[in-house]
């Protein structure tokens, strides 16, 4: 949206009344030249509890950083392997998750600081607390601002500068806008009556905090208000791609992809690492998308698209190590789809590897954007497999793993089952064969790895 749209809307607005929300009560303190308190040396929600974690925040440290696809209509993927030594106990399991502190882009962050002209203060220390004067019940500081802080750091590690406002961040900017056409958009946007402007410019759009603040060039709002309404900037969850190793020095190995166009943060963050770079992370708790020692026997057969078949790797890998040990593994195959077997086949190398040793029976591939390719999607070649795979959600022993996106890949692969198990057991209706799925998800037999 740019300064037309603007227009477009103050003129469809003009001489409407609106009905704002009340002002939010403002309630946080920020002191400056607090040079008596420490600062933290670590990242600054390093001690703040994390979500799903299953450890404390962990110093793992770059071993190997390298790009492993790239090339034309494809983004770039990384593999990571990160060394670390506390904790080395921790027992996790294929299919597992690490959390991984982020960071803001740097430019993100010289514009906030730049907007609310803070850049000759940007790293002294400042006290964040509750203000004396507040009427907020049971006001307090979020728990992932330190009470010591400088600016600088703050934009950096602890508020999402990106995040969607909500209609009472919009409220709270209105009097910190001095422009009368940018005050009166903001108005718009978050009364009753402008919500369908909201709801096309922010949220259909996916506007962030820094995306509204350069519409509206007066606008600066405090610091206070900022940490009172902006959310905390989130760890990313990866997927573990190696299997735990009780010998050994504890490694970590994890696959993500950058996309140039829409850079996010924390693959920005990442990818600009050096080996032996230090990287703040922590081990989640575990989903039903795991496998255990105890499952070893069972037959599986693994769906993914993309980074989505890295979660495997792991899979492979233990299978990998039992065989080794003669323990008797059950059958796996992979369902594995990509846009071009030349230059977008991730691991094409390791997987086949394991097809050659027997740690996989068989892998199964689609390429969507191969003009010649016969398979263009997985649910290509799971009707392919038709038979086998309902022969393996019928079974006792089958284990069927899907990992994608939850608002796209997920649901086109449990309808596709539903057909072919629709089709197998003459369910027109498919209600039974919904049903079956249903409860196959509930008794762990059906394990869905869910990117949101």
């Amino acid at each position: 949206m740019d300064i037309v749209n603007i227009s477009e809307v103050l003129l469809e607005y003009e001489g409407k009344a609106l009905t704002l929300p009340a002002v939010p009560t403002s309630f946080i303190c920020v002191e400056e030249n607090c040079s008596d308190l420490p600062l933290p040396t670590g990242h600054l929600q390093a001690n703040a509890p994390q979500p799903f974690a299953a450890t404390k925040v962990l110093d793992g440290f770059i071993s190997n950083l390298k790009p492993v696809l790239e090339g034309e209509d494809v983004k770039t993927v990384y593999d990571v392997t990160l060394n670390y030594f506390q904790d080395a106990l921790h027992r996790h399991w294929p299919g597992d998750t690490i959390g991984i502190l982020t960071y803001n882009l740097p430019a993100d962050v010289y514009y906030v600081l730049n907007r609310l002209d803070l850049e000759g203060k940007v790293d002294a220390i400042h006290r964040v607390g509750i203000d004396k004067n507040c009427t907020k019940k049971a006001a307090k500081v979020p728990p992932f601002v330190p009470a010591a802080v400088s600016l600088r750091r703050l934009f950096s590690e602890c508020l999402d500068l990106r995040a969607v406002p909500k209609k009472s961040l919009i409220r709270a900017l209105i009097p910190c806008t001095s422009d009368p056409c940018e005050k009166r958009f903001l108005e718009v946007l978050c009364s009753k009556e402008g919500h369908s402007v909201y709801e096309e410019y922010i949220l259909k759009q996916g506007k962030g905090f820094t995306s509204l603040l350069k519409l509206v060039a007066s606008c600066k709002p405090t610091t206070a208000i900022m940490i009172e309404h902006l959310p905390r900037l989130m760890p990313r969850p990866y997927s573990i791609a190696n299997a735990h190793r009780e010998d050994g020095k504890p490694t970590i190995r994890f696959i993500f992809s950058h996309n140039a166009s829409r850079p996010g943060i924390t693959t920005t963050y990442l990818r600009g690492l050096d080996t032996s770079a230090l990287v703040y992370f922590y081990f989640r708790q575990s989903s039903a998308f795991t496998i255990k020692d105890s499952e070893l026997q069972n037959d599986l057969i693994m769906v993914g698209t993309g980074t989505g078949v890295s979660p495997y790797l792991a899979f492979l890998d233990l299978r990998a190590e039992a065989l080794a040990k003669g323990q008797t593994i059950g059958k796996a195959e992979l369902i594995a789809g990509f846009r071009y077997r030349d230059r977008s086949y991730l691991c094409q190398e390791e997987i086949l590897g394991y097809v050659e040793t027997g740690v996989l029976d068989a892998c199964y591939e689609a390429f969507s954007r191969d003009e010649n390719s016969r398979f263009k999607y997985v649910q290509d070649r799971i009707k392919e497999r038709k038979a086998q795979i309902v022969e393996n959600l019928r079974s006792p022993h089958g284990l069927f793993f899907v990992c994608g996106d939850s608002k796209v890949l997920l649901p086109q692969i449990t309808a596709t089952i539903v057909e072919l198990l629709a089709e197998s057991s003459e369910d027109p209706e498919r209600e039974s064969s919904k049903a079956f799925i249903d409860q196959l998800k509930k008794d762990g037999k059906y394990r869905e790895d869910v990117w949101l």
